[in-house]
């Protein structure tokens, strides 16, 4: 009965006809076509060792010319391993110990464990399991270093499971195999799910329960046969019969054997061979075909001498000496009874040897079996990870099919909806024909009424503007007249009222100066201009617009300039109006963005009127509009800065140096009245709350591409008292 040694040899390959077109194509014998050959002698080695073989030992014939030595040292491991299949073991050692002194000199990490496994692969067929087992242990001390070799890893483990069997401890060595069988089964490795199946029926058969025994091998022939594996198929229909031959199913004991021998023989497995025909020998022994079960039995016994291989002539001598008894032929049963007692106690004294060198190494198995065991531990943990990813990478697999599917959907509708189209093209196309001499008609009474529309949208704005215009003036006037008398009240008191009356004046003063140079009539002119325009263009959307920002930014100039102090968020809006404005005048042709940062209440804070419009002025006049640049940026920044509030006007326009140039060249005068009046209320805000906070500067960038205006003012929030001022 024979176990099945588990050796990971590749992993998903191409196909065989595909390997062998590129292989023809590819005439160079260097690195490129080594991996090629290899690739092609891995599809071979469970159906055609011997043409494993042959395509191995070309890849070895130009060695010299492959630069990557990995490659000559996995086809040494391969060959190895074919040569076991083959029954070659001494030459399978030496292939395999070679490739292992290569990796190691290569300090090739990966090849190394499947080298030790292999080797100890060969131990194992030679029945030497201490030897095997100091292999394997090697193996497993490699692989706990090494990531992404699982497969590896439970194939060493389970050859491990299969030396607690030689050693007779079933409930261990069943613990091995299971384990492994159910990480085979879920890396979808069919190979190694057979063996281990395999492997379980021959534990099952020698702890007596041939009906498991039956049920495990009969799965694991399918299994070999599904995945057409030669080696695998042979090696279980062989074992196969053995449980048949034990429940006395003679007649399936006898097919099962039969077949073993065939394939092995297409395998040119002789130790299996001779295993084979001992037991079709007993088998026709036990159907009484006494002619064939001695033919069987002296093929058996002649190949295992040949092989060397004690067991099998013992249980053949025995089974030739039972026959030849039956044929009444006692000195042939005499003679081969000899042999077989003197077999018997050979190996019964080479057991006994085995079992205290196992004594002596049992401590140490135990110990690595408890590594083991953590390992599985950790095995099952990850196992939990990739169960999850894998439910993961479905949904989206899932979701990518539901979504293409979408897509193909949606394009056979819009091909249905172009052909639609088409046709409805073609009908409109006819009625246009039809109807020409009406269109003609309609588009004369379109035109006459866009006419109409469009004076009676310009005559409804024009009086919209009128009617602010006049209000502005008359509520400046009235704010006029009204500084006017109460300053004159002002100067009836004390010398400091009149001081602080003489700076809330000023600062009024500098206010009324912004809301005229905010509020100009240029300015409204220019509006009413772009605004005229859309009309004519037709674009009422965009001249509404422009109504409405007009209207909003009239309307906070009016509610602000009533005031001395107003809140950020109003000023804000107030700004943000005003560039939105210059912006649509000039047709976007410069970007505007306004930054705050999020954690700061504009509602609670307080800033003086139009104080900072004037920058935005001049940033836009004097830096933007004058500029070939195509990138046109215009920044406004608000922040604090430990008790103070920082505003920044950035631009990347002339700069202040080209700017005074073509000022002077166009006859403007140098110096602004806006910054002039920003002056005066930075002035004025330090004497009215007697600090050093409110500041103003005006400079150039480094690479002198544009200007950086900066205002910083005490900080002020709603809820505090400020002092008394003259509403503006």
């Amino acid at each position: 009965m024979c176990f099945a040694r588990t050796s990971k040899v590749a992993a998903q390959t191409p196909a065989i006809d595909t390997l062998n077109k590129k292989i023809s194509l590819y005439l160079p014998d260097d690195n490129k076509k080594a991996v090629l050959l290899y690739t092609l002698s891995t599809q071979y080695i469970y159906s055609n060792p011997k043409k494993s073989l042959q395509l191995i030992d070309r890849i070895l014939s130009f060695n010299p010319k492959v630069v990557d030595k990995n490659v000559i040292s996995s086809a040494y491991r391969l060959k190895g391993i074919t040569l076991y299949y083959l029954s070659d073991f001494p030459k399978a050692l030496s292939s395999l110990q070679k490739a292992y002194q290569m990796d190691k000199q290569s300090d090739n990490k990966p090849g190394l464990p499947g080298d030790l496994a292999s080797i100890g692969m060969i131990y194992m067929a030679y029945s030497n399991f201490p030897e095997a087992l100091n292999y394997y242990q090697q193996a497993a001390r490699l692989l706990e270093h090494l990531p992404k070799m699982e497969s590896d890893a439970t194939a060493v483990y389970a050859n491990i499971g299969l030396i607690y069997s030689e050693m007779k401890d079933y409930d261990k060595a069943l613990e091995h195999v299971q384990k492994s069988y159910a990480i085979f089964k879920r890396l979808n490795n069919t190979n190694g799910q057979a063996n281990m199946l395999g492997n379980m029926a021959v534990i099952y058969s020698k702890q007596q329960n041939f009906r498991k025994a039956l049920q495990y091998g009969q799965r694991a022939v399918a299994l070999s046969d599904s995945i057409d594996d030669k080696i695998g198929s042979a090696r279980e229909h062989g074992n196969l019969s053995e449980h048949y031959s034990k429940v006395g199913e003679n007649d399936l004991a006898l097919a099962s054997g039969l077949k073993a021998i065939e394939l092995n023989k297409v395998l040119s497995n002789t130790k299996s061979i001779s295993y084979n025909m001992n037991n079709v020998a007993e088998i026709y022994f036990k159907k009484n075909n006494l002619t064939k079960a001695t033919s069987y039995g002296l093929s058996s016994l002649q190949i295992a001498k040949k092989l060397n291989i004690l067991e099998v002539q013992r249980d053949a001598s025995e089974t030739l000496s039972r026959i030849y008894e039956k044929r009444k032929m006692p000195d042939s049963s005499l003679s081969y009874y000899r042999q077989y007692s003197t077999l018997k106690d050979s190996i019964i004294n080479d057991q006994k040897t085995k079992e205290f060198t196992r004594l002596g190494i049992q401590y140490d198995f135990d110990k690595k079996e408890s590594t083991y065991k953590q390992q599985q531990l950790l095995f099952n943990e990850k196992l939990k990870q990739q169960q999850l990813q894998l439910a993961l990478n479905n949904a989206e697999i899932q979701k990518g099919i539901q979504l293409r599917d979408l897509q193909a959907i949606q394009l056979q509708n819009e091909k249905l909806q172009t052909q639609e189209k088409e046709k409805k093209l073609i009908i409109s196309t006819n009625k246009e024909k039809l109807q020409a001499g009406k269109l003609k008609v309609l588009s004369q009474e379109q035109q006459l009424n866009k006419l109409r529309m469009n004076q009676f949208w310009l005559y409804g704005i024009l009086s919209i503007v009128v009617v602010i215009s006049v209000s502005i003036y008359l509520l400046n006037l009235y704010r006029i007249r009204q500084l006017r008398y109460k300053n004159t009240l002002q100067l009836q008191q004390s010398e400091q009222q009149s001081r602080e009356l003489t700076y809330q004046h000023q600062l009024s003063e500098s206010e009324l100066k912004a809301i005229r140079a905010q509020m100009n009539p240029h300015f409204i002119f220019n509006v009413l201009n772009s605004i005229e325009s859309y009309i004519m263009e037709n674009d009422k959307k965009t001249a509404s617009r422009l109504v409405q920002k007009f209207a909003s930014l009239s309307r906070l100039i009016l509610e602000n300039s009533i005031k001395s102090l107003v809140t950020a968020d109003k000023e804000w809006k107030a700004l943000i109006l005003y560039t939105e404005l210059q912006a649509l005048r000039y047709n976007n042709t410069f970007q505007h963005e306004f930054i705050q940062p999020e954690d700061l209440q504009l509602s609670n804070l307080l800033l003086p009127p139009m104080l900072i419009q004037p920058l935005i002025e001049n940033a836009i006049y004097h830096g933007l509009i004058p500029s070939e640049n195509s990138d046109k940026q215009l920044k406004i920044r608000l922040e604090k800065e430990n008790n103070r509030l920082k505003i920044t006007v950035e631009d990347n326009g002339i700069g202040l140096t080209k700017s005074s140039k073509a000022n002077r060249m166009q006859g403007v005068k140098e110096k602004s009245i806006g910054i002039e009046s920003i002056h005066e209320r930075v002035e004025m805000i330090n004497l009215q709350y007697k600090t050093k906070v409110a500041g103003f500067s005006v400079a150039e960038n480094k690479d002198h591409q544009g200007t950086i205006a900066v205002i910083t003012l005490p900080l002020l929030f709603v809820a505090e008292e400020v002092p008394e001022t003259v509403e503006a």
